[in-house]
């Protein structure tokens, strides 16, 4: 379907806002991590990846609730301009304990600020355009987040800790102002006409629709194992090119691009995608299988140089498998509802990140960086070849599960 002036208006809008956004967050906390690295132990770079992850796991039935209770342009702008004052502070103080404190503030409104945005796309393109504006905003943030760590690593080098934190001050401020200037609004259901099903919906409705329907079920339990073998690569990733490989720290920066690019690429070819919701499973499902396989052909090579085609693969993967999830998600959820699926869904692939984390980093004192690569390959490959058929065979793959009500008021 094609978009009006009006939604595309809209659409490029919120891809630039979310860029923005996107790019100074990233660009802060190479900052941060930078702040941290020299003065302290990993212990501090631990807290502060818990600080800027827990609150998405932990606010999720709370922010999914707010979001679809009140208007998301509002609510959006109000929490942009907090996001940019803690940003500032985060500049200002360069102790410990204020950055932890204050990292852990700033991912409590990111909590709710997540949920909103996303469940906000289908009122600005369109219920039939979601997979178009859903790529276009998958690669706008995919872009940023290539560049992000690069910016921050300059801006400290050349400026100093202070200002890539500032730069993602402004980013939220503009984020606030593009947001108030959107021509479309989510509003909640109005009271009159509140059904009464709809009036015993709870903060847990979200979480209970995953899990009752057959196929959003199996596809969160492929998409939340997959987040942890990808975990666990992720920390191994250095160890595996620095010194198993013998790379350079180029190197090592360049198998980051790589994926980066490939998850670009993926994003944008994405938005062709049906939204036929058989169709998206299997895409998720092919695309998590693409990814494990490239995650385990990479644990194979002998040299840096081999590294770089697997990643860009499975980085094009990664791209189809977000736009295809989050487009999946959006089309089986009641409208009303999606602010809470949308934060019960973040948070369940937060918590799988930071158990891979953690876990990552024990298992590597006992298993070689290359074994992790091979292990978490057969791990997303095999979850996915064996719930993918389960889900996309139950009759919730025909038919929505009825919406699930909760008994509180």
């Amino acid at each position: 379907m094609t978009l009006a002036p009006a939604q595309r208006r809209d659409l490029a809008l919120l891809a630039v806002l979310r860029g923005v956004s996107f790019l100074g967050d990233f660009a802060a906390l190479t900052a941060l991590y930078l702040r941290l690295a020299p003065a302290h132990h990993a212990w501090a770079i631990a807290a502060l990846s818990i600080a800027a992850s827990l609150p998405l796991v932990a606010l999720a039935p709370i922010a999914g609730n707010i979001v679809d209770h009140y208007p998301a342009k509002r609510l959006l702008t109000l929490l942009g301009l907090g996001e940019a004052a803690i940003c500032v502070g985060l500049g200002h103080w360069h102790g410990l304990a204020a950055t932890i404190l204050l990292m852990l503030a700033l991912s409590c409104l990111v909590a709710f600020s997540f949920p909103g945005y996303t469940a906000m796309v289908p009122t600005l393109a369109g219920e039939d355009n979601i997979a178009r504006a859903q790529g276009v905003l998958q690669s706008s943030q995919a872009i940023a987040s290539v560049l992000g760590p690069v910016v921050g690593g300059l801006l400290v080098g050349g400026t100093g800790q202070s200002w890539p934190l500032y730069l993602d001050a402004m980013s939220f401020v503009v984020a606030a102002a593009a947001t108030m200037s959107l021509r479309h609004d989510r509003r909640p259901t109005p009271r009159s006409v509140i059904t009464d099903l709809e009036s015993r919906e709870g903060m847990m409705a979200g979480v209970q629709l995953i899990f009752r329907d057959g196929l959003l079920r199996v596809i969160e339990i492929t998409v939340g194992v997959f987040m942890l073998s990808l975990g666990m690569v992720n920390v191994a990733e250095v160890f595996f090119v620095t010194q198993t490989l013998h790379g350079s720290a180029t190197a090592y920066g360049l198998v980051g691009a790589s994926f980066g690019v490939g998850a670009v690429a993926g994003s944008v070819l994405a938005q062709r995608l049906s939204q036929d919701v058989a169709r998206l499973a299997r895409t998720v499902i092919f695309a998590i299988v693409v990814i494990g396989l490239m995650i385990g052909v990479v644990g194979l090579v002998s040299r840096v140089g081999f590294v770089y085609p697997p990643m860009v693969v499975a980085g094009v993967a990664v791209g189809f498998a977000n736009v295809a999830a989050i487009t999946l998600f959006t089309v089986r959820t009641p409208e009303r509802l999606r602010g809470r699926v949308f934060a019960a869904l973040g948070g369940v692939i937060t918590a799988c990140e930071i158990g891979a984390t953690a876990f990552g980093g024990v298992i590597l004192t006992v298993i070689a960086p290359r074994t992790v690569f091979l292990i978490g390959g057969v791990a997303a490959t095999a979850t996915a070849l064996v719930l993918g058929p389960l889900g996309l065979r139950s009759d919730a793959a025909r038919a929505p599960m009825p919406v699930p009500a909760d008994d509180a008021p």
